[in-house]
């Protein structure tokens, strides 16, 4: 719920309308300042959402510093994993928490990071487990957003689950690799 506050040069404006028009000039200059106010809300709300989406390709142009280094390796004292950018992009992309835990915390093999097609793959798989329990995080570099293959041949054998923006499909494309 928005507050309205409304100055002491808009309530005076407000009167003098008021009587001149009689009641109807009440409630039009009324209309007019909620519809003001409305508006400059919109434009703040509008301005946030481009400043939070400059932000997020921000930082995701900015993982392209990992690219070449492994997951677990730190650079500007962040690993992969642990960085801000992706651990966002992670949370909103993947909706099951156990498999959001096993991307972010998983201490696996894992292949350097690589940039592909405008976006920045992360590989890695369980320890004595690779071939059937892996996953590749990709990171758009534009606008942030990531998107997770997982593989767990023994739960869903032939079968990939892909994550995006909250959201599950279930696929028979393996996953792609970062190399």
């Amino acid at each position: 719920m928005t507050i309205r506050m409304f100055t002491p040069a808009a309530l005076a404006a407000m009167l003098a309308l008021a009587a001149c028009g009689g009641d109807r000039g009440a409630e039009n200059a009324a209309s007019n300042m909620t519809n003001a106010a409305d508006n400059a809300q919109a434009a703040a709300d509008n301005a946030m959402a481009a400043a939070n989406a400059a932000n997020a390709a921000a930082a995701a142009s900015g993982l392209s510093r990992y690219v070449g280094k492994y997951p677990f390796d730190k650079v500007g004292g962040h690993s992969w994993n642990d960085d801000p950018a992706v651990v966002s992009a992670v949370t909103a992309a993947v909706g099951d928490a156990k498999v959001r835990q096993l991307v972010l915390e998983a201490e696996g093999p894992s292949s350097p990071i690589v940039e592909k097609d405008g976006r920045v793959l992360s590989w890695a798989c369980e320890a004595h487990n690779c071939g059937p329990h892996n996953w590749t995080t990709m990171i758009d570099a534009v606008s942030g957003a990531a998107e997770i293959c997982y593989v767990n041949e023994e739960a869903a054998p032939g079968k990939t689950r892909w994550f995006k923006g909250g959201k599950e499909e279930v696929r028979t494309a393996p996953c792609p690799k970062a190399e």
